[in-house]
């Protein structure tokens, strides 16, 4: 009786994302880059920060990708979900179980299909990834691609990572990056750190723009053109501190 309602309560909330995001007025920059990708190969990596993880599922629906979902109770429910809208969930984070779900998905990548995750999950720091997303690119020698998105308006929680949830009728702005990053295997931990550093710099430049773009309701230009300062971190929303009673 408990799995037949954990069941109903994951398929009502793919139903949900379904059909939310139906509502959205979805700008999308940079498809052409994916697109040019898939026409060659099928094993595409694709990254986004956690805050963003409602639109990853819908975005991502029905197209056979998998990722990694945490081994908690709230990951469970997660991956439920995204079995209904057909995203394969292996299970693991890097708290617990990391190491095995990482290998399930580099097999399932190598297979020939499309998968990533949120590298700076499941409990940040926001906008710093783990090394686990650059050891799985260059275990696969597949293309990874920085895919970032923010909505106006929108609800943000006051959670570790300022999950994002847009209003109806939000307007979306979707970025993909310019070109893939490619990771060669079998290099030093100084060398794949600099990678890490690389990718996480194109993923805040991505969340920078999009964020500007739509907070700052910007029209008839590409967001990945806009200049980021030096100071572009300050930009990205960060959790409030908890008031002292």
């Amino acid at each position: 009786m408990m799995r037949f309602g954990k069941n109903s309560l994951a398929w009502l909330g793919a139903a949900f994302i379904r059909s939310y995001f139906k509502l959205m007025r979805i700008e999308t920059f940079g498809r052409e880059v994916e697109t040019e990708l898939l026409a060659r190969r099928r094993d595409v990596l694709y990254a986004g920060w956690h805050r963003g993880v409602l639109y990853y599922a819908y975005h991502y629906r029905d197209r056979h990708g998998a990722g990694i979902i945490s081994q908690s109770r709230d990951g469970e429910i997660i991956a439920a979900v995204c079995k209904f809208l057909g995203i394969l969930g292996f299970r693991g984070s890097s708290t617990r179980g990391g190491a095995a779900a990482l290998n399930d998905l580099v097999n399932y990548i190598r297979a020939g299909h499309i998968g990533g995750f949120t590298p700076d999950g499941p409990v940040g720091p926001p906008y710093e990834s783990k090394p686990g997303i650059i050891q799985l690119a260059a275990r696969t020698g597949s293309p990874l691609l920085a895919f970032c998105w923010d909505a106006w308006p929108s609800h943000e929680f006051n959670s570790w990572d300022r999950t994002i949830l847009p209003l109806p009728f939000a307007r979306l702005a979707v970025l993909y990056d310019r070109a893939p990053l490619y990771v060669p295997a079998g290099l030093s931990e100084d060398a794949y750190e600099g990678y890490r550093i690389e990718f996480d710099r194109r993923m805040n430049h991505l969340a920078y723009q999009a964020r500007y773009y739509v907070k700052n309701h910007l029209k008839d230009l590409d967001p990945r053109d806009l200049p980021v300062p030096e100071d572009y971190l300050d930009y990205l929303p960060r959790r409030a501190p908890r008031r002292r009673t």
